[in-house]
């Protein structure tokens, strides 16, 4: 088999049009450029070069064989490349999962961030119940998910992405965007806006209510945060939610308030049991926490630190 480096050496000397010159490049003698042609010739039976005072002209030959080895060596470059992007960032696609609330939130954030960084990795994203991307991750068809509650399956890995306390949101006309801080007393006459019956966020707000005695009569119940949240903007009621998905909305109209005491909102991360995270994965968590950090720092100047 020919040596490849008679032919980096032929290579070079196409594309600089001299032996000294493709010596330089290779960081090696002229002599030894020399000798890989003289070599390359012999193997290969052509006469690459017609050699002339102070001249070194490709024969048709020679152009033939470089436009080959010119094609070789894009491949080789892009192998090169391949190599270097599967490195920096994995391979294949990272397929995301995120509750309705996160998946308007942070996971955008993250995901703009990461496509920066990350622009030839793809990505899938699919939103569901906690229960079912939970199922998703045990079955290895989701990569990594952010849910709010944990349930009962047994095959994944989880990482507590944050812990924090919701935040009653109103219009800014509203009475009570009065008030420094909004108790469970203070909904009691309002049209409330919550999360169906049995969805983890309603069941901790319910406690919070029925600890303290107050039992609300006018609610509206839906699904999707950002549903919750353009009802509040139109005036049409009150709700207590997760801080994090707050911020897309205070220009329009939507005010915040701490609430006291307030339900916890957990986003946790959930990866399947047992197999490596890989790069992709590691690189979005980071991305994740970053984003987290920064968010954390508005929320605890506007509302204080967590009490979870």
């Amino acid at each position: 088999m020919i040596k490849l480096s008679y032919f980096e050496a032929f290579h070079a000397v196409m594309r600089t049009g001299s032996m000294t010159a493709a010596a330089r490049i290779l960081h090696t003698s002229q002599p030894n450029v020399s000798r890989s042609i003289s070599r390359l010739e012999k193997e290969t039976g052509l006469t690459l070069f017609e050699r002339m005072p102070g001249k070194l002209l490709p024969t048709a030959d020679g152009r033939a064989l470089f436009e080959e080895v010119q094609r070789s060596f894009i491949g080789l470059q892009r192998l090169t490349e391949s190599a270097g992007r599967i490195r920096r960032s994995g391979s294949g696609i990272l397929r995301l999962g995120a509750v309705q609330t996160l998946s308007l939130s942070i996971v955008p954030r993250a995901v703009k961030r990461f496509t920066d960084r990350y622009p030839e990795v793809k990505l899938s994203i699919q939103t569901a119940h906690s229960s079912q991307l939970s199922r998703w991750v045990s079955e290895h068809t989701c990569d990594v998910a952010i849910i709010s509650s944990l349930g009962v399956e047994e095959n994944i890995e989880s990482e507590l992405l944050y812990a924090a306390d919701g935040v009653c949101i109103m219009h800014a006309s509203h009475r009570l965007a009065e008030k420094d801080v909004v108790s469970p007393q203070d909904l009691a006459d309002e049209r409330f806006i919550t999360f169906p019956r049995g969805d983890p966020p309603r069941v901790l707000m319910d406690r919070v209510l029925l600890d303290a005695n107050v039992d609300l009569t006018q609610t509206i119940e839906t699904s999707y945060s950002a549903i919750t949240c353009s009802l509040v903007m139109q005036g049409v009621g009150v709700a207590v939610v997760n801080p994090h998905i707050v911020r897309d909305y205070l220009h329009g109209g939507v005010v915040a308030r701490k609430f006291i005491p307030a339900p916890p909102h957990n986003a946790i991360m959930i990866f399947p049991k047992g197999k490596p995270r890989g790069r992709q994965v590691e690189s979005f968590v980071d991305i994740l926490k970053e984003i987290v950090v920064e968010e954390k720092a508005d929320i605890v100047a506007l509302f204080g630190e967590p009490k979870n």
